[in-house]
């Protein structure tokens, strides 16, 4: 059944890049890196991109709330859009090995700061 929602939830993010204006692709890219972040991000530090800033502490909520902030302001993926976006990528990073989740949080915080 949680595969089904995350299907569902990708889709419909897929959707939303998709039915943007050609002048905006430039934003599509952008709102997938971020939202690939703050999934790899959630992921790492057990946060939950749904309920941010509820419960959110260590050393990932400071990044993680950038990472969401600027997500937030990409025509097309604001609000929960964006947040139901982070949280399926959250889901394929769970799947993922720990060392891969680790490179891709420390290197989204990098480039995203954090």
């Amino acid at each position: 059944m949680a595969g089904f929602a995350r299907n569902m939830v990708v889709a419909a993010f897929a959707a939303a890049m998709l039915s943007v204006a050609p002048a905006q692709a430039q934003s599509g890219s952008s709102a997938q890196d971020l939202s690939y972040c703050a999934g790899a991000i959630a992921a790492h530090g057990n946060l939950d991109v749904l309920t941010y800033p509820q419960g959110a502490t260590g050393e990932w909520a400071p990044a993680l709330g950038r990472i969401l902030e600027a997500l937030n302001r990409e025509e097309g993926v604001e609000g929960m859009t964006g947040r139901y976006a982070a949280s399926a990528a959250k889901g394929y990073w769970l799947e993922q090995p720990a060392r891969a989740r680790a490179a891709a949080a420390n290197e989204c915080r990098a480039r995203f700061g954090g």
